[in-house]
Formats: structure tokens, sequence, C-alpha cells
């Protein structure tokens, strides 16, 4: 058994998650070096189905699941539920994106699990909440970005609303509650006790516009649909030059001086002096750069722009992203030896420790890979395993 090694080292998290929001919160915790089983019923995680594949495997299930181990249950099989409550006691964190109530319906909800274990975190993410008018409602990221709000602010003001392509809500959420069961077992230490924690996808959309939820309290109103602009700073956007866009963002007066002096116009930083100046006259600042920025090379420009410490840079694709310099010393691309596919890329995690990446060493796993030695570790004999795959109560892949 291969477990990894971190800060987390000695903690188990049984996740019973689909798609992305308990399932990335697991990874970051495996990544973290808790050791993170993953409970699928047989037909396995929702995502696994999902394409592009990389041999057989789903790349978007095995970029949201290494790391962990896999179990594959059905816990209304009454044989399978003794061994799925006997995973659940051996654990320090229950984590679950299930829909509303169904993690009750199948004996496992909080009450259900702190009667056996009561130092447990039992960690929920949720689509609008567990309480409320909402609770039961399903949903799905464009849902949750429609109904924070965040649709109504993207795009161009004449262009209809639109969304962002990454689904920023669940891996927000799956973020948030890494977090906050990260804070529940510091607190456990120091209390001995376990509590539920809970994020709700469209509440971490509403809370990441914090800021654009300022404006429209202190203008009464909804904030205009301002394209890649900024509505605190100028200039703060997309430019087109030969060869591509370019990202320029102005916080501090003298970068834009500096701008200024290396597009040729000065006389742009004597009239716009400071970033209220410029905030107000955005419309004509951009104009007027996008003009000069037009004429020349987007890569030429960068180079200038860095060599005098103007924030900005060029729109990089995918493919660019995965072979930029930085971007490769801090490994946030890796080649993944899985037993099955071989060698691939797979995106590395954003934490660090000691100036060194932290990331599980473990690919996701088969449906079910594990079932058998994780069983047999709660003292399952082979027999009572075979017995379960026999009547269709687990998968042992």
């Amino acid at each position: 058994m291969n477990i990894p090694s971190g800060p987390l080292t000695g903690t188990r998290v049984v996740e019973m998650g689909n798609l992305v929001g308990a399932p990335y919160g697991g990874m970051a915790l495996a990544d973290l070096g808790a050791e993170v089983i993953k409970v699928e019923l047989p037909g396995g995680d929702l995502s696994r189905a999902f394409p592009p594949f990389v041999a057989t495997e789903s790349a978007f299930y095995l970029a949201m699941n290494r790391g962990k181990r896999s179990v594959a249950l059905h816990p209304r099989h009454p044989k399978a539920r003794r061994w799925l409550m006997a995973l659940v006691n051996s654990a320090d964190v229950l984590l679950h994106n299930l829909r509303h109530g169904a993690m009750e319906r199948i004996g496992l909800g909080e009450s259900d699990v702190r009667e056996t274990n009561p130092a447990i975190v039992y960690a929920v993410v949720s689509a609008f909440g567990t309480e409320g008018p909402d609770a039961a409602r399903p949903g799905i990221d464009l849902i949750f970005q429609a109904e924070s709000g965040m649709v109504s602010i993207a795009g161009h003001a004449d262009d209809p609303p639109q969304k962002t392509a990454t689904t920023i809500g669940d891996f927000l959420a799956g973020t948030n509650i890494a977090l906050l069961i990260c804070a529940a077992l510091v607190e456990r230490a120091r209390t001995g006790r376990g509590k539920k924690v809970e994020v709700s996808l469209r509440d971490g959309l509403i809370a990441a516009q914090s800021t654009w939820n300022a404006i429209a309290v202190a203008e009464q109103g909804q904030p205009p649909r301002m394209g890649t602009a900024s509505p605190f700073t100028a200039p703060n956007q997309l430019f087109e030059a030969q060869g591509g866009f370019l990202a320029v963002a102005i916080v501090a007066d003298a970068h834009f001086r500096r701008l200024c002096e290396v597009i040729g116009r000065p006389d742009l930083a004597d009239r716009y002096p400071t970033n209220p100046d410029r905030v107000q006259h955005r419309e004509i600042i951009a104009e007027e750069l996008g003009a000069v920025l037009a004429t020349g090379d987007v890569d030429v420009w960068v180079e200038q722009f860095r060599a005098t410490g103007v924030p900005a840079g060029k729109v990089l694709t995918l493919p660019e992203v995965m072979e930029d310099a930085q971007a490769l010393h801090q490994e946030m691309f890796f080649q993944e030896i899985h037993p099955r596919l071989g060698a691939f890329a797979q995106t590395g995690s954003p934490f660090r420790m000691n100036s060194e990446p932290v990331r599980a060493d473990m690919p996701a796993p088969a449906l079910g890979e594990h079932t058998a030695e994780v069983l047999a570790e709660l003292g399952a004999t082979p027999l009572e395993i075979a017995e379960l795959v026999t009547q269709g109560a687990a998968i042992n892949g």
C-alpha cells in the first residue's frame, strides 16, 4: 500500500463523492498526505463516463482523483453496509457531495455516523446549502454561476451574459471544504470533538464576488459588464497586438508611467496620473493604448514590459501554458506513471511547503481497485470479500 506522506499523514478520509466538489477536496487532502479512501457505488463516480478518454479511462476522472484508493460497495446491501460502517468508523473525516438526503437514506447522515464515531469530522459539499428553501434543489456549476450573479457581470456590455469556461464553483468548493476540514481537525486535536463542516457551491461563488457585490451596494444597482476591463483599476484588460492578445494590469501610478514611456506616449501619464483619473477615463485610455499596441508584436511588447516592471503578459493557449518555463519550474505539470495507462501528463497541485511542491504520487484508482485490500484491513476474510462480489454488493477491481 502506497499512502502519501505530508502534514496530514495519519489522517483517514472517507470520500463519497461525484464529479468535482468533493473529489477535488479529497484530492487536495491526499496531496497534503491524508489517506483518502474513495467509496463508490458499483456504477462508479459519474465522471468515469466523461470523454475524452486516455485508453479506457476518463481524463476528467483521472484529473480529480489521484492519491486515493477506491472501494466499490453497494450501501443498501446489508452485507456491504456492515463493512461500509466499519470503514466510516475507522475514519477521521467523512466527506461527501451526494444529493440532498442521500446520506440519510443510506444511514450515513451525521447523527447516524456520530453515534459510533463521535470524533469524526463530517464534511458536506452541497449545491445551495443543507437547509433552507432551496436545500433539495439539484445544481450544476452553470446554475451556480447564473444564480450567484457571476454570469450577469461576465462578458462585454453588448454581449449576452457569459460563464467562465472552467467550472470555477466546483473547484472553489473543493478548496473551501479542504480548508474547513483542516480547521476542524485542528480544533478536534484541541478539544477531542468532531464537527460538521459544510460549503455550498453557490455560496462560494457569491463570496468570491465580494468586491462586485460591494459595487452593487455602493452604486445601488447592477454593475455593467465590462469585458476584460476592471471597475477598480485602469488600464486593466486585454489588448490585441500582432501575433496575439496582451493582458495589461496596471494598479500603481508608477507602472502606468513606465507603460506610457515604453510605448512612446508619456503624455498619457501626464494627463491621467492617478488611478481614479484612469478609471474615470478608461475608455479613452483603452482606445489610445489599443491603437499603439496593435502596431507591435505581442512577444516584443511582453519582453519590453517585463524588462521595465510593467505588469503584463501574453494570453497563452493551454498547450503553451504546459510548455511555459515558470509553470514547469513550479511543477504544475508532471508525467504520471499509471499502472495500466503508462505515462501521461497531469496537472500538479498549487500547494508548496518548504519551497517544494506537495502532491500525492498515487494515480487515480480503477473502480473498486482497492476493495479487497481495504476490507481485509478492516478484518474481512477472503471468503467474505468473495461473497460480497458474488452477490453484487461490491466490486473488486
